[in-house]
């Protein structure tokens, strides 16, 4: 513990509580929220054997030593460099009937303590990177007999546990401390006990609410006295003195509006004051006034405010299109006031994160503004709400099958699925409010909200798109509501001259996740819950009835697995010496994801399936590592040197550990495409690729089977090699909000094998913006952009080297961070932010030969398609083609290249669509 540790944690308060008989151990969720401020879920962690079952919402720590992100360091290192300590040995499972799993399970912080020889003497402290900021801490330590333990437990320095000695009666204490971090890391240690023993760690960030601030502006001539309550604008530049005023609507600059406000009273008789009087904000050409369009602005803490506007005119002009736009929202768009109804008013809860509040009337004509309330929200910092909008509020000349995509502010995990329906989300015309029919989806991250028309949109149409307060994120917290307006354009046409002739659902009633053509001319089909489907091919190209082969799901109860007997099939991929009698199929399995952060790290494998109906599973490769939702092992593809290379997910958003995705780490062989050698395979199966947290296997290895055959490739589901000899792989890019890791002062043994000096990288946290996403044409020992500190991988994307706009940059970086020098910037091209980039194929034959057909799950849910150049250079990225389009969810494609029929699973319809090209 650092001294100056001990100086700033004496604001820490201890709340200790002893817990009653262990059956009945109570849990104090961090969930707090004061008058002033509130508390932010980051982590709940859960100390146990590897091999122990995760309790429900927490992640599990098996003593591995500190990595950048969390994990244990010697007690006695505190004071000066923090030495990582290994401290798997010391992990238990007490295995006892009616208790609460987490109390069974525990680590020795003092093992040494005590006489026996099953575990590390070496007293150890658990550390957990997280930014500088105040946080509240639950932690739990006890055992059950013998009760030979003195446990105490500090946090960051401040003492949440002392002495307790367990008793038959009270066997576990547990307490809450809140603690300033300045250091980057937050320690846990049991500095004064004897065998301490800890069982789980929560850790929420206390988020402090702005002071209340309210600003109430009433706009008039400079003559007029303001209504009570509101403060006066006559058209005043903006000035800092003040913290308010008028700004050139183009350029961004003060601009004096004097001259532009207006009193209809008494002629008008209006009752209400704030209405009588107004500003123009756009003063037509020739009129008394400033003709140059304005935008206001107000100085304002960051943070949540509710904010009311008003436009209309109390006298007797109707000649304006009033639009009001609030900090990427739209409040009131396209109002014409006749004589019954001359006013419009409404209220938009908006973020913001520059320090200024804007109201603009962008897209009016002669909009007059007459009053704006502005009210912080407070306990914003656990409200979810949209951050940014595909299309923006705004936006002119929209494809016509657009998707409407928002990345999100999740301060307690992902949005809630079953939350997102045609009430919650809406799109509607804004002529008439007519609803538009959609489907509505958010990632299996759960870390955006997809709505996409199931038709194109008509063409230069103004739409109106709402998030709802209905919507909610997992911990059942409503959203912010939310809304903007956007139009289309005239139409994009037809995406070139092919078009395909869409039979829908020609197979039905399963979660279809995957689709290959056998070699014994039959459709095969993998399911999210571990099925395989067989098909028959009828002449006309529909599905005849199929066979189920269960194979997976009977191998995965028969060894116990965890979740069994289901396991999502992703990858599949038929042996080059099967057969039409004959088949050998080559499969990935995993844990299936179903929605809690409670998924089991390195429970991916690789699958070979044999003999009649493919009913013998032999287990080739298992430990593959995993995230806590749906990053996992995904496709597999034969390459020309018949080698088998698949596609490995990465753990998390960016790169360092984030609260979205369970503060998993990334491994050293997630995030990656990986190659495995069948010749070099052992003789006795399975391979165990187990890397960290008692894992041994060393992917660098002379004749290592699986090694790393490119890095940095965040979630990639498919991968093709195409005729010219590359290796194409579609892959996901993050959701703003993703954290990045730092390179460390002094650089792991990792970067000497790599030969790494530099650049030096500063972490980022909550980064706001959204990564696109890619096809990467990879190659050999590449980095593509994802960071995995456990490889000496440090830089996001194409980091920020100059203060211009650079390939694939990103702009929290300070100006001067260099790429990565290994990443390979000319094979990276662009798939369309929040495309969900999937499936994808080389289409052989017709008008799209040599092209590359890529499965779009989120944006556009549709197939796009790339020209493929002999070098390999990818160009004349294509959507909209007739027959390509209004898919639901989208998941993978293939070709019967005995006719060019295409096959789609369509994973939110439960179905497979047949695509059959047009002469």
């Amino acid at each position: 513990m650092h001294p100056r540790r001990w100086i700033a944690a004496v604001a820490g308060v201890a709340l200790v509580a002893a817990l009653p008989a262990p059956a009945r151990a109570a849990v104090t969720p961090i969930a707090a929220r004061t008058a002033a401020a509130a508390v932010t879920s980051i982590a709940k962690v859960n100390f146990q054997p590897a091999a122990s079952a995760v309790p429900d919402g927490y992640t599990a720590d098996s003593g591995a030593a500190y990595d950048g992100a969390r994990g244990w360091v010697r007690q006695d290192s505190l004071g000066a460099t923090h030495v990582p300590l290994d401290l798997t040995r010391n992990t238990r499972d007490r295995a006892r009937s009616g208790v609460d799993p987490r109390l069974n399970t525990l680590i020795h912080l003092q093992y040494g303590d005590v006489t026996g020889t099953n575990g590390v003497p070496t007293a150890g402290a658990w550390e957990y990177a997280v930014p500088a900021g105040t946080y509240q801490v639950t932690v739990s330590a006890g055992d059950q007999p013998a009760y030979d333990s003195s446990h105490t437990v500090r946090v960051e320095g401040v003492t949440a546990i002392s002495g307790f000695v367990s008793t038959a009666a009270a066997e576990y204490r547990q307490a809450t401390v809140t603690v300033p971090v300045s250091d980057g890391r937050l320690t846990v240690d049991a500095t004064g006990g004897t065998n301490t023993k800890l069982n789980y760690v929560e850790i929420g960030r206390v988020v402090a609410d702005p002071p209340p601030f309210s600003l109430k502006v009433d706009f008039s001539d400079a003559a007029t006295a303001p209504a009570d309550g509101y403060v006066r604008d006559s058209g005043g530049a903006y000035t800092a003195a003040r913290g308010y005023g008028w700004i050139d609507l183009g350029e961004g600059t003060p601009v004096d509006l004097t001259g532009n406000g207006r009193n209809r009273n008494p002629a008008a008789g209006q009752s209400d004051p704030r209405l009588a009087t107004f500003m123009h904000a756009q003063l037509p050409a020739g009129s008394a006034g400033v003709a140059t369009p304005g935008a206001w602005e107000a100085a304002v803490p960051d943070g949540v405010y509710a904010v009311t506007v008003a436009v209309g005119d109390a006298g007797t002009a109707v000649d304006s299109v009033h639009w009001a736009n609030v900090e990427g929202q739209n409040a009131i768009a396209g109002f014409r006031p006749t004589a019954a109804v001359k006013f419009a008013t409404a209220t938009r809860t908006v973020r913001v994160t520059d320090g200024k509040l804007t109201l603009s009337p962008a897209g009016g004509t002669n909009t007059k503004v007459d009053y704006i309330d502005i009210v912080s929200v407070p306990g914003a910092g656990t409200t979810p709400m949209v951050r940014t909008s595909t299309p923006a509020n705004g936006a002119t000349g929209v494809s016509l099958t657009t998707s409407v995509v928002e990345d999100l502010v999740l301060p307690n995990g992902g949005v809630a699925a079953a939350s997102l329906t045609a009430s919650t989300v809406t799109l509607t015309q804004l002529s008439d409010g007519a609803a538009v029919p959609a489907t509505t989806i958010t990632s299996g991250g759960g870390d955006v909200i997809n709505l996409s028309p199931t038709g194109p949109l008509a063409a230069n149409t103004a739409y109106r798109f709402t998030v709802t307060s209905g919507v909610t994120d997992v911990t059942g917290k409503p959203f912010a509501p939310y809304s903007i307006v956007f139009t289309t354009g005239a139409g994009d046409g037809p995406g070139g001259p092919a078009a395909f002739d869409k039979t829908v659902g020609v197979a039905t009633g399963a979660s279809f996740t995957t689709v290959v053509k056998g070699p014994d001319g039959r459709l095969y089909a993998g399911t999210l819950d571990g099925n395989i489907h067989r098909f028959p091919i009828n002449p006309d190209g529909t599905l005849g009835t199929a066979t189920i082969i269960g194979t997976v799901r009977a191998n995965a109860s028969a060894l116990g697995l965890p979740g069994a007997p289901a396991r999502t099939i992703i990858g599949m991929a038929f042996d080059p010496a099967s057969t039409a009698t004959a088949p050998i199929l080559w499969i990935t399995d995993n844990y299936e994801y179903v929605g809690p952060l409670d998924v089991p790290d390195w429970s991916g494998r690789i699958g070979r399936l044999t003999g009649p109906d493919l009913g013998t599973y032999t287990s080739v490769v298992t430990g593959l590592p995993r995230s806590v939702k749906d990053h996992e092992t995904n496709s597999l593809a034969f390459g020309p040197d018949g080698k088998l290379y698949l596609t490995q997910g990465a753990n998390n958003a960016m790169g360092a550990a984030d609260s979205t995705w369970g503060n998993r780490p990334e491994r050293l062989l997630s995030a990656a495409v990986l190659r495995l050698d069948p010749a070099r395979l052992p003789a006795t199966l399975p391979l165990n690729a187990k890397t960290e947290e008692g894992g041994s296997y060393d992917p660098y290895a002379a004749n290592a089977p699986l090694t790393l055959y490119a890095t940095g490739v965040r979630n990639a589901f498919d991968l093709v090699w195409h005729r010219n000899g590359h290796l194409y792989t579609p892959t996901n890019g993050s959701a703003a909000g993703g954290n990045t890791p730092a390179t460390p002062a002094t650089l792991p043994a990792s970067c000497a094998r790599r030969g790494y000096t530099g650049p030096a990288v500063p972490a980022l946290t909550n980064v706001p913006t959204a990564e696109t996403d890619y096809v990467f044409d990879v190659r050999p020992g590449r980095y593509y952009g994802h960071p995995d500190p456990v490889r000496c991988e440090w830089v996001l994307a194409g980091g920020n080297p100059t203060g211009g706009t650079d390939p694939f940059q990103v702009p929290a970086y300070p100006v001067g961070v260099a790429p990565d020098p290994n990443l390979d910037l000319a094979g990276m091209y662009d798939a369309g932010l929040h495309a969900s980039a999937d499936g994808a194929i080389e289409y052989r034959g017709g008008a799209l030969d040599g092209k590359l057909l890529v499965v779009r799950y989120s944006d556009g849910q549709d197939i796009e398609t790339f020209d493929v150049a002999a070098s390999g250079a990818l160009s004349n990225r294509v959507t909209g083609i007739t027959g390509l389009t209004g898919f639901s969810q989208p998941l993978d494609v293939t070709e019967d290249l005995a006719n060019g029929n295409l096959y789609v699973t369509e994973l939110g319809a439960n179905r497979i669509t047949l695509l059959k090209p047009r002469p």
